[in-house]
């Protein structure tokens, strides 16, 4: 008599091997999953800083930079802060991920000017549990974001 068959014994350490690598799977797709939420939204708001750049200077226009804390969102104003973020010129919600900016007063602001792309040096960090980035905003109006204390796909290391 031939026995074509599994036994039970092989089909329980089949079973066991594939609940081990699916678990390994899923802890590595959720830490690759944070790493794009933290490139992304970094990327989100430089491209967000770059377009205030080029609205402040195509109008030559000065510009205000507010920042809000709870839940955390960034205003563009031409005087004082408004009351609400979404009462800016322009303004960058915080999207709806784990990313949070960290350093934050608000009294902070900054200024994009107008004439010559010129800016006030500042600068973002932005975390999660991944990871850190920075965009920065030097005088001369260059805005630049990178990673600080890992590697994340798409940005540079600083």
């Amino acid at each position: 008599m031939q026995d074509w068959g599994f036994s039970l014994l092989e089909l329980l350490i089949a079973i066991c091997i594939s609940a081990i690598l699916t678990t390994i799977g899923i802890a590595h797709w959720k830490e690759q999953q944070r790493r794009n939420e933290l490139a992304d939204t970094t990327k989100q708001l430089a491209y967000f800083l770059y377009e205030v750049q080029i609205k402040a200077s195509s109008k030559n226009e000065n510009y205000i930079i507010h920042q809000f804390t709870s839940p955390w969102c960034i205003a563009i104003t031409h005087n004082e802060k408004p009351t609400l973020c979404s009462a800016g010129i322009l303004y960058f919600m915080k999207p709806d991920n784990s990313v949070e900016i960290s350093e934050l007063t608000n009294n902070k602001t900054a200024f994009i000017l107008g004439r010559r792309n010129m800016a006030q040096t500042i600068s973002f960090q932005l975390k999660n549990q991944i990871g850190t980035s920075r965009v920065f905003v030097s005088w001369l109006g260059r805005i630049r974001f990178c990673a600080q204390n890992s590697y994340i796909t798409g940005l540079p290391p600083c």
